[in-house]
């Protein structure tokens, strides 16, 4: 999606792959995150011979996981805007489309698992992606997305880093039309989509205590800083909130990985 009307989408600047430390903070953000997704996903069925499409694939780990399970590559899409780091991916026989998802154009088919992570959150589209992402199930098929419930940074106790979350989550919002909470509302989308046997599920990682977060986090951090300078936040306050993610015994919350799924009518009228 690019830029139109002064608006900027994610990954047009902000998080671009051709960022040279961009690879690394989503490797950062699958090492977080990558357990748990795989956790909910067997537990819905996940299991050889099902289809599946990955939106947003990033840097492949969870396609890759997922060609593992269902036995068959090429039952496998990955889907991303950039398919840069998805080099790999494609090499194990996984399909690799590099598209826009908001392309009215595209059709991908339909799959027994559609499954997005992090990616409706930063798209000013979302409500109207959900539809579609829900008509590339086949019937009976599962819908998961997961999206963040920012959760604790912007109530922090160490002053700094509060302040600095807060500004990214202002600046996000701001330049990117990122929604920080918007998981909280998929639920009753969900049933106002018609899918059946809607659940939901929260992972939340500590920053400090888990290596990949922490490094996610940091790097977000790294990449926003002339923004959130730019936007007011003083140099000094971002530099100790930095430190204060380096120590040893820091321990901070971010956000939580809200993860929805529903399933499709085994018949389609």
């Amino acid at each position: 999606m690019g830029t139109t009307a002064g608006n900027e989408c994610y990954g047009d600047v902000l998080f671009a792959a051709s960022c040279a430390s961009e690879s690394e903070r989503l490797e950062g953000l699958a090492r977080a995150f990558d357990p748990a997704s795989r956790q909910d996903l067997l537990a819905l069925g996940l299991n050889a011979g099902w289809t599946c499409l990955d939106v947003g694939a990033g840097t492949g780990s969870l396609g890759g996981w997922l060609a593992s399970v269902t036995e068959t590559a090429d039952q496998v899409t990955a889907v991303d805007r950039d398919s840069r780091f998805l080099g790999p991916l494609a090499a194990q026989g996984v399909n690799v489309i590099e598209a826009d998802i908001a392309d009215p154009d595209f059709h991908p088919g339909q799959f027994d698992l559609v499954h997005a992570r992090f990616v409706l959150m930063h798209l000013r589209e979302r409500n109207g992606l959900l539809p579609r992402l829900a008509s590339w199930v086949k019937p009976g098929g599962l819908l998961v997305v997961s999206d963040s419930l920012a959760v604790g940074g912007e109530t922090s106790p160490h002053g700094p880093y509060r302040d600095t979350v807060t500004a990214l989550w202002r600046m996000l919002a701001e330049e990117i039309g990122t929604d920080r909470h918007c998981a909280g509302q998929y639920p009753q989308v969900f049933t106002g989509l018609g899918l059946r046997d809607i659940g939901m599920r929260a992972h939340l990682p500590v920053a400090g205590l888990e290596a990949g977060f922490t490094r996610f986090l940091t790097l977000t951090l790294q990449q926003a800083k002339p923004r959130l300078l730019a936007a007011g936040l003083p140099a000094a306050t971002y530099d100790q909130a930095l430190l204060h993610l380096e120590h040893p015994l820091s321990r901070e919350l971010f956000f939580a990985m809200v993860t929805c799924w529903g399933r499709t009518s085994a018949i389609r009228r």
